[in-house]
Protein backbone atom coordinates (compact mmCIF):
# COMPACT_ATOMS: atom_id res chain seq x y z
CA UNK A 1 0.00 0.00 0.00
CA UNK A 2 1.27 3.29 -0.37
CA UNK A 3 0.19 6.95 0.90
CA UNK A 4 0.08 9.64 -2.43
CA UNK A 5 0.51 13.31 -2.61
CA UNK A 6 -0.59 14.46 -6.14
CA UNK A 7 1.34 17.30 -7.83
CA UNK A 8 -2.13 19.44 -6.68
CA UNK A 9 -2.12 18.34 -2.60
CA UNK A 10 -4.50 15.63 -2.53
CA UNK A 11 -3.71 12.70 -0.73
CA UNK A 12 -5.20 9.27 -1.37
CA UNK A 13 -4.34 5.99 -0.04
CA UNK A 14 -3.21 3.33 -3.07
CA UNK A 15 -2.86 -0.42 -3.69
CA UNK A 16 -4.53 -0.64 0.50
CA UNK A 17 -5.05 -3.94 0.63
CA UNK A 18 -1.63 -4.91 -0.02
CA UNK A 19 0.55 -4.98 3.23
CA UNK A 20 3.85 -6.36 1.97
CA UNK A 21 4.89 -3.33 0.75
CA UNK A 22 4.75 0.45 2.20
CA UNK A 23 5.88 3.98 1.15
CA UNK A 24 4.81 7.63 0.33
CA UNK A 25 4.52 8.36 -2.83
CA UNK A 26 4.77 12.53 -3.95
CA UNK A 27 4.14 13.52 -7.33
CA UNK A 28 6.92 16.03 -8.43
CA UNK A 29 10.53 16.64 -7.63
CA UNK A 30 12.51 16.57 -4.28
CA UNK A 31 12.38 20.33 -4.55
CA UNK A 32 8.50 20.02 -3.52
CA UNK A 33 9.95 18.89 -0.03
CA UNK A 34 8.58 21.80 1.95
CA UNK A 35 5.26 21.78 0.32
CA UNK A 36 4.74 17.99 0.50
CA UNK A 37 5.59 18.57 4.44
CA UNK A 38 2.38 21.22 4.97
CA UNK A 39 0.09 18.87 3.05
CA UNK A 40 0.94 16.36 4.80
CA UNK A 41 1.57 17.67 8.66
CA UNK A 42 -1.63 15.69 10.14
CA UNK A 43 -0.48 12.39 8.17
CA UNK A 44 3.18 12.13 8.16
CA UNK A 45 6.03 13.88 9.44
CA UNK A 46 8.73 13.41 6.39
CA UNK A 47 12.51 13.37 8.01
CA UNK A 48 14.07 14.09 4.94
CA UNK A 49 13.96 13.49 1.01
CA UNK A 50 13.85 9.77 1.51
CA UNK A 51 12.30 8.82 4.51
CA UNK A 52 9.17 9.73 6.17
CA UNK A 53 6.54 9.06 9.40
CA UNK A 54 3.16 8.21 8.20
CA UNK A 55 1.12 8.47 11.76
CA UNK A 56 -1.04 5.31 12.55
CA UNK A 57 -4.18 7.09 12.75
CA UNK A 58 -3.69 9.10 9.81
CA UNK A 59 -3.83 5.80 8.12
CA UNK A 60 -6.97 4.15 10.21
CA UNK A 61 -9.04 7.32 9.52
CA UNK A 62 -8.31 7.57 5.77
CA UNK A 63 -12.51 7.52 3.99
CA UNK A 64 -11.22 4.98 2.30
CA UNK A 65 -10.68 2.18 5.22
CA UNK A 66 -12.13 3.91 8.14
CA UNK A 67 -14.93 1.41 8.51
CA UNK A 68 -13.15 -1.79 6.96
CA UNK A 69 -13.00 -3.80 10.11
CA UNK A 70 -10.33 -6.14 8.28
CA UNK A 71 -8.44 -3.72 6.79
CA UNK A 72 -7.90 -2.28 10.24
CA UNK A 73 -6.84 -6.02 11.74
CA UNK A 74 -4.15 -6.36 8.96
CA UNK A 75 -3.10 -2.98 9.32
CA UNK A 76 -2.74 -3.39 12.90
CA UNK A 77 -0.76 -7.36 11.91
CA UNK A 78 1.59 -5.09 9.53
CA UNK A 79 2.79 -3.49 12.51
CA UNK A 80 3.24 -5.74 14.36
CA UNK A 81 5.36 -7.41 12.13
CA UNK A 82 7.57 -4.35 11.46
CA UNK A 83 8.13 -4.01 14.76
CA UNK A 84 10.99 -5.71 15.20
CA UNK A 85 12.73 -4.45 11.93
CA UNK A 86 12.90 -0.91 13.26
CA UNK A 87 9.75 0.33 11.33
CA UNK A 88 7.65 1.52 13.70
CA UNK A 89 7.96 4.47 15.94
CA UNK A 90 6.01 3.82 19.47
CA UNK A 91 6.45 7.23 20.47
CA UNK A 92 4.68 8.92 17.29
CA UNK A 93 2.69 6.17 16.65
CA UNK A 94 4.10 6.51 13.09
CA UNK A 95 5.26 3.49 10.28
CA UNK A 96 8.30 4.39 8.39
CA UNK A 97 8.02 4.77 4.70
CA UNK A 98 10.83 5.28 2.10
CA UNK A 99 9.37 8.34 -0.30
CA UNK A 100 9.53 7.63 -3.79
CA UNK A 101 9.02 11.12 -6.12
CA UNK A 102 7.46 10.50 -9.24
CA UNK A 103 6.86 12.74 -12.57
CA UNK A 104 2.84 13.62 -12.48
CA UNK A 105 0.37 11.81 -13.79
Amino acid sequence: MFVKLSITGQVTLEDRDNFRAFKLVIEGEPTRLDQAKRALANIAEIEDQTHAWIFEQGLRQRPEVAGDATWQANLGTMMEKAKPHGWIDEKKKAIKAHIEWTASA
